[in-house]
């Protein structure tokens, strides 16, 4: 996973990847978010010791998935002024 970080006068976007809480892997047959439930949840990273900040991270499923689609959903912090956080995905490799 890379992170974003670009220079601007006006915004720190370095700030805007700690603004980042965890991120949620979700696996479904179905296409859309609106499908997506607990059952369909693989597994999630979070900010706890620094886990989310690593050059490359590695989710694991709780469980064995067969499906057709992965979702990868990004969750800020709840306590932070500022409620915007970047994150860019450069590969991701989805392997059983």
């Amino acid at each position: 996973m890379c992170i974003a970080v670009a220079a601007d006068e006006h915004v720190n976007y370095g700030d805007y990847m700690y603004n980042l809480d965890k991120l949620v892997v979700y696996a479904d047959n179905s296409a859309g978010k609106a499908s997506l439930d607990e059952s369909s949840m693989c597994g999630f990273i979070s900010r706890l010791n620094d886990a989310l900040f690593k050059a490359r991270l590695h989710i694991q499923c709780r469980k064995p998935l067969l499906a057709r689609h992965v979702y990868v959903e990004a969750w800020g912090v709840a306590n932070r002024r500022s409620r915007l956080f970047s994150a860019v995905l450069c590969e991701v490799m989805i392997y059983e």
